[in-house]
């Protein structure tokens, strides 16, 4: 299990963020200690199917606020499974930040757990100019072909992901089973020069499919506080919706980041492979 954090632009944040570490790193053994349930990344517990509503949405929503030195803060209606920041809650809700009917608050951290890594294709690209031969008989000419590495992200609901937060989880190398392969942000570009064969009415070109790895993360929330209130009074508790220790933190499996790079040979040049592509020419403007 592999915790990876944001870093702060601020001194505001880097005090949050380091609490939330901490925060996160405990979950991690609470969750390893007896749960009922088989953790997730992070040691957290799936959500998804188990409470009502759009728990994916819910988690990006929640995790996509800007942090405070106490958190992010979260409203959820039990009933429907409707979420609401604290803003749309005191808005639209309630004036004070308290629990009501079968709105409950909680308050807590987000981090980035990674759940998996795999290497994969990835698009073919035309890397040289096309160049044809008319003739009636073989031609030989010197292709120049250059490329250089991608690098993105993507999640699996919400917007875009922004470059900032990207940057911030999958910066650097993520060690274990990604190693040297795993390019995020170290760009390597080539260029090449080779002779090929074109043959008679045919035009050549040459394409680069780049290996790739990708890394996914899962979101998860850190659970600091927890309330509700059924008519009694208010109840605080301090994992989800009260629920064993195991559920200090908790994710939501259908919401994930991918961090996408080429991968890198051990010479530091991109890994793929290179191919020589042929198209026949309309006859009609070749020499018979």
């Amino acid at each position: 299990m592999r915790l990876i954090r944001t870093s702060a632009t601020s001194k505001l944040k880097k005090s949050a963020l380091s609490i939330a570490s901490a925060a996160l790193a405990i979950s991690g053994v609470l969750a390893g200690a007896g749960s009922a349930q088989a953790a997730g990344p992070g040691g957290a517990h799936n959500i998804r199917g188990t409470d009502p509503g759009n728990t994916d949405l819910m988690i990006e929503r929640l995790c996509n606020q800007e942090g405070s030195l106490t958190g992010v803060y979260g409203a959820y209606n039990v009933d429907t499974g409707e979420f609401k920041t604290q803003d749309e809650y005191l808005r639209d809700v309630f004036g004070l930040w308290k629990p009501a009917g079968p709105w409950e608050l909680f308050r807590g951290w987000c981090g980035y757990a990674e759940a998996s890594t795999w290497s994969t294709k990835g698009a073919t690209v035309r890397t040289s100019p096309w160049i044809g031969n008319r003739g009636s008989k073989d031609d030989k000419e010197t292709f120049v072909s250059s490329y250089g590495t991608k690098t993105f992200a993507k999640k699996s609901v919400g917007g875009t992901i922004g470059l900032s937060l990207a940057k911030s989880i999958f910066s650097g190398s993520v060690g274990g089973s990604a190693g040297y392969e795993w390019g995020w942000e170290k760009e390597s570009k080539f260029e090449r020069r080779s002779e090929k064969t074109i043959p008679p009415c045919t035009q050549v070109a040459v394409t680069w499919t780049p290996y790739q790895r990708v890394v996914r993360v899962n979101p998860v929330f850190y659970v600091e506080d927890y309330q509700w209130n059924k008519g009694d009074g208010d109840v605080t508790t301090h994992t989800w919706r009260g629920r064993d220790a195991s559920w200090k933190t908790i994710y939501s499996y259908g919401y994930y980041i991918d961090g996408v790079s080429d991968k890198l040979l051990p010479n530091g040049q991109p890994d793929g492979r290179e191919d020589k592509v042929e198209e026949k020419l309309d006859p009609n403007t070749c020499t018979k």
